[in-house]
């Protein structure tokens, strides 16, 4: 009898054990930048406290790791596979598709799925107060499947079946949807102008002229706003894939940035590397740090950049660096021309279908303290670019205090010690934009894009701001 009660025992503790591992697994895949880590100091998430000179040699070791060098295995040599014209597979026919996960099966699985009502009721109670009477039509469109687009990979030629997917799918170019007529607009929103600066710029990103063909941003839509359906493509090392899934409202805070050749460019919190490979395909970049500290989605982000980019431009102008945000502006102060803060955030559309009740609990508490963790990697991102350069802030959530108010906080915080921070205007990219994305009116330092059933893009919330002084 004994034997049997302390078997018993010992079930229930590997159980629980078991479900807690899991619980803490999948909110540790969640987050972005090691990050819903309590301890929003100085120190490096790991607990350990590290003087700021180990930290410059750390991220100098860091940025020696380059994502090319994985590319090869054993025996190869650098550029030993066959590979067609800017890095294409010899056998641009042939499409590498996961059969473990067709288009059938994940069409399927994200029409079924069944939202939380526990989390619909913290969602209505936050953003019933938010959104008012619009918080009905935004949750219908939250708990329907979201759209997504087909980035084309500029690095490698594009198959005659790719090419027949997207005619048959009637998909265009965002480009194309985009009005660039001439607008007269404020640049900062805090009423601050430079002297001799241009003000009203139209956004011209997806028209600059660029270096050469492989700047050119190429991101297909359905011109009705209806889904997308392609295979979804296996890593192969070697070879390079012809397109990335990714909503379009993800293009948004890398258009913002407005990218220029030769610019020295952070993105901050990379995983799983959609941002990065956007801002790689925009502009020929002189150099690009990819960053993010969490060992799992590091790996995702170093096999992203493996499976797009070519190995002379990853041996050459591109790190993935595993430094905790939040110690940028100490470890390397005013040194890039542009940062992108991806921020971790509650990225409503994820949690919306988490059946783990205790890790839901977990995430409600996580939520209230993300705010000073999205300010603490903001500030730092202010810090690291350099005098002139340009940070921009973005979330995938809806709620304004990961929002606007994280945006308002560090702004009052710089005018406080008599830093210089503008807010840059964005009205001209949601005018350009407006065929696509139904935006929120009521911002007041960025821009979001909400979800609507006849547009179900994000959301996605982004503001930009100049370091002036």
């Amino acid at each position: 009898m004994s034997t049997t009660w302390k078997i018993q025992r010992n079930s229930r503790k590997l159980t629980a054990y078991l479900y807690n591992t899991r619980s803490r697994r999948r909110l540790s895949s969640t987050s972005k930048c090691d990050s819903l880590s309590r301890d929003y100091s100085s120190k490096p998430c790991n607990g350990y406290t590290r003087s700021k000179s180990f930290l410059q040699n750390d991220v100098k070791w860091l940025s020696t790791e380059s994502p090319a060098a994985a590319i090869r295995p054993s025996g190869l040599p650098m550029g030993g596979y066959e590979t067609g014209q800017n890095g294409s597979n010899t056998e641009a026919d042939s499409l590498e598709v996961n059969t473990h996960n067709s288009v059938e099966e994940r069409r399927e699985f994200k029409h079924n799925r069944v939202p939380s009502q526990l989390v619909l009721d913290h969602f209505d109670r936050q953003y019933g107060r938010q959104f008012g009477s619009d918080w009905s039509d935004i949750k219908a469109a939250l708990m329907a499947p979201k759209l997504n687009g087909i980035l084309l990979n500029n690095f490698t030629e594009v198959s005659s079946k790719v090419a027949t997917m997207l005619e048959e799918q009637r998909l265009q170019n965002i480009s194309d949807f985009c009005d660039l007529r001439e607008k007269t607009l404020p640049a900062h929103l805090n009423g601050q102008e430079e002297e001799g600066e241009e003000i009203g710029q139209p956004f011209e990103i997806l028209r600059k002229h660029q270096k050469n063909t492989e700047s050119k941003l190429e991101f297909y839509i359905h011109p009705e706003n209806r889904h997308v359906w392609f295979p979804k493509l296996k890593h192969v090392p070697g070879q390079l894939k012809q397109y990335f899934l990714q909503g379009a409202a993800s293009l948004l805070p890398v258009l913002a940035l407005d990218v220029q050749q030769d610019d020295s460019v952070l993105d901050m919190c990379a995983a799983p590397g959609g941002k990065s490979l956007a801002l790689l395909q925009t502009a020929e970049l002189g150099h690009l740090t990819s960053n993010e500290p969490d060992l799992w989605r590091k790996r995702r982000l170093v096999e992203t950049l493996q499976s797009y980019i070519p190995q002379e431009i990853l041996a050459t102008r591109v790190d993935v660096t595993k430094l905790s945000g939040v110690h940028f502006g100490d470890v390397t102060p005013n040194t890039f021309d542009k940062v992108l803060v991806d921020a971790p955030c509650s990225n409503d559309r994820s949690w919306l279908y988490n059946r783990n009740i205790v890790g839901m609990q977990m995430r409600m508490e996580d939520r209230r303290h993300l705010p000073q963790l999205q300010a603490s990697l903001l500030r730092s991102a202010l810090h690291a670019v350099r005098p002139g350069g340009s940070v921009v802030y973005a979330t995938c959530t809806l709620s304004q205090k990961e929002n606007d108010d994280v945006v308002e906080s560090v702004f009052e915080q710089f005018s406080k010690n008599k830093s210089r921070i503008d807010v840059i205007n964005l009205s001209n990219l949601t005018e350009n934009f407006w065929r696509i994305f139904r935006f929120d009116s009521s911002t007041r330092f960025g821009q979001l894009v909400l979800p609507h059933l006849d547009a179900n893009w994000g959301p996605m919330y982004f503001a930009k701001l100049k370091k002036v002084l």
